[in-house]
């Protein structure tokens, strides 16, 4: 038996823990750069507001309407980790699937929905995020309850037992074969031309049809639905195949030493996460794009292997600006650019040769450096080439940095993770 919890509209929901004037009102959340719409409350949503509509594209009378944020990941990920902490105490086994889903081991548990409801409650008094609960044999008829569950509730703070929904295969049959976990669009086109509207419809279909018209995916699909397990938690995230951290700009940057200012906090950020995880980088590639909003279908992508896998973000900043060098054109805009590390190993399994090997002093600099910028935040000690400050220094007017940052222009604050974003009681 597995359970799904599911934080409600969790981008708005995390918003409107510390800025109680946002509930019950019309909310969007802006991701890339406060370009599209990446969470909507359902009060956005019956102003016809849609998940990935740019934001100017919005008529001004609904625009007028809207309370717009831009996306605080700093604050959603710490709230989300708060969730997490909670359920390891509940449950004997956790899944972090997503920020805002989580699947729990429930197998073996006496009242099981009880022990759901509770869940809920506890998360949405400790925390502030409102959930809805999934329960069923295998995770894919979890993650149909959880669907199905939200319908219900209609997604209300005071929804108490009807947020959780215990599915099975004979009661699935409000939910659409679309929103199947694992059924895309594709297959629920071809299955509506056979007649499966509903996921009830899909785990009816006799196995070897499945299996011979949609193939091995589909059938496992099909035989959670039917109360058939065909996969097991993953208690342990699987090791990363490629790191990639890119930005559209704020807005077009035509100056060079600008772009590797960016590809140097790209590079900061994407080693940083990558030594999180334990591993090291043997190749990477770096890509600039122009405006296509403006008619600019510029785009160059270079890769380069690195000798020796490596967790030394100075090694991949110096990479990085080989490659914009060798694509960058005179008098060129540039809209978009990222970096990304690939051929990724586990850092502990590297093989040194007779001519290369990991450089141990400089790597034992790149833990110190990760350990003060975990306990003090972000860019309170860098490489000094990467532009990106957030804990330490603020960006300057006609720096680098001003000219490729993200334009934020409705950011909260990062109440949780900034000792100056620290709400005040008076």
């Amino acid at each position: 038996m597995y359970g799904l919890i599911d934080g409600n509209n969790f981008y708005v929901s995390c918003e409107r823990v510390f800025d109680p004037k946002l509930r019950g009102k019309p909310t969007v959340v802006l991701g890339n750069a406060d370009g599209c719409a990446i969470a909507i409350s359902p009060e956005a949503k019956a102003l016809g507001v849609k998940m990935g509509t740019p934001i100017f594209q919005v008529s001004r009378e609904v625009r007028a309407q809207l309370q717009v944020r831009s996306a605080n990941f700093a604050l959603y990920g710490d709230l989300s980790g708060r969730i997490v902490s909670i359920l390891r105490e509940m449950f004997p086994r956790v899944e972090v699937y997503s920020i805002d889903e989580n699947f729990v081991d429930v197998a073996g548990i006496k009242d099981v929905e009880a022990l759901a409801l509770e869940a809920r409650e506890r998360i949405l008094r400790w925390v502030g995020i409102p959930c809805c609960v999934g329960l069923g044999a295998t995770r894919t008829l979890a993650k149909a309850g959880n669907k199905l569950s939200k319908d219900q509730s209609k997604r209300a703070l005071n929804a108490g037992k009807l947020a959780v929904f215990h599915a099975t295969p004979d009661n699935i049959d409000a939910l659409a074969v679309g929103d199947v976990w694992g059924v895309g669009s594709r297959y629920a086109a071809r299955l509506a031309q056979e007649g499966v509207r509903t996921a009830a419809d899909l785990a009816a279909l006799p196995e070897h049809h499945i299996r011979a018209r949609y193939g091995v995916v589909l059938a496992r699909t099909h035989a959670e639905l039917r109360g058939i397990p065909c996969a097991d938690l993953e208690l342990e995230e699987p090791d990363r195949k490629q790191i990639v951290v890119s930005r559209t700009f704020g807005r077009d940057v035509s100056d060079p030493q600008a772009i590797f200012d960016a590809l140097a906090t790209f590079s900061t950020v994407a080693c940083e996460r990558m030594r999180g995880r334990g591993l090291a980088a043997g190749a990477m590639w770096v890509w600039l794009s122009g405006n296509p909003h403006k008619g600019d279908s510029f785009h160059a992508s270079r890769a380069v292997p690195l000798p020796f896998p490596t967790q030394d973000t100075g090694e991949v900043i110096r990479a990085a600006g080989f490659l914009a060098r060798s694509m960058m054109k005179p008098e060129q805009a540039y809209k978009r650019a990222g970096v990304g590390l690939t051929d990724l190993v586990r850092a502990d399994a590297r093989q040194p040769d007779l001519f290369f090997g990991p450089d141990l002093k400089r790597e034992a600099n790149m833990a110190v450096m990760d350990k003060i910028n975990a306990k003090f935040g972000r860019g309170t000690l860098g490489v000094g080439t990467a532009g990106w400050r957030i804990g330490g220094v603020p960006f300057q007017k006609g720096k680098p940095a001003d000219q490729w940052r993200p334009t934020l222009k409705s950011l909260s604050p990062s109440y949780t993770t900034k000792w100056s974003d620290l709400l005040r009681v008076r």
